[in-house]
């Protein structure tokens, strides 16, 4: 993972047009936004295509992202986020989704929830996932799945960081329960 110093270099190189700098933004972070498109998605398709639009709105746009506002992935993230909005709205049968055999696994980094998750039933906890609530969902899988902080959460989500940790607290307790409910 580039730091922080290392991605505003190459963000303030790709304002400028430098194909290899986007690219080199692009690698950072494409496999943690193609994730977090899966996560709430379903679809390995669709979520293939929903990261290409949002590197591609970020290429675009690249532009009117400043890096004093916000992180640059909470940026991504962000966009990321509209396009999923866009998808459910364009898609009418949003719980009918079929929910794919092998849904990806988080990377194993030497996290300790990147561990734990890695070693649950991946298609058990992806459908556990989605009988929680829309912001539940969300929340969670930037939290544990995507590693952010909760303040670059409650940046994609317009919400407070107080409202990211009620809405992590509630979560974990409705996923605990439903874990809990489908074990036996």
């Amino acid at each position: 993972m580039a730091s922080a110093t290392g991605i505003r270099s190459l963000v303030q190189k790709a304002k400028r047009r430098d194909p290899d700098a986007f690219g080199a933004l692009y690698d950072e972070y494409v496999d943690q936004i193609f994730r977090y498109i899966y996560y709430k998605v379903g679809n390995f398709a669709e979520s293939q295509d929903l990261t290409g639009q949002t590197f591609l709105k970020a290429f675009e746009n690249i532009d009117s992202f400043e890096i004093r506002d916000v992180a640059f992935s909470s940026w991504l993230y962000r966009i990321a986020h509209n396009l999923i909005v866009d998808y459910f709205r364009r898609e009418s049968k949003r719980e009918n989704i079929p929910i794919e055999e092998h849904p990806p696994t988080p990377s194993n980094r030497g996290n300790p929830v990147e561990t734990v998750m890695a070693d649950l039933d991946s298609e058990r906890l992806y459908k556990a996932m989605h009988k929680l609530t829309h912001n539940q969902r969300e929340v969670l899988i930037l939290k544990f799945i995507d590693n952010l902080s909760n303040v670059q959460i409650a940046e994609i989500m317009g919400i407070t960081v107080g409202a990211v940790k009620s809405t992590q607290k509630r979560g974990l307790i409705s996923l605990h329960k439903i874990l809990g409910n489908s074990s036996g």
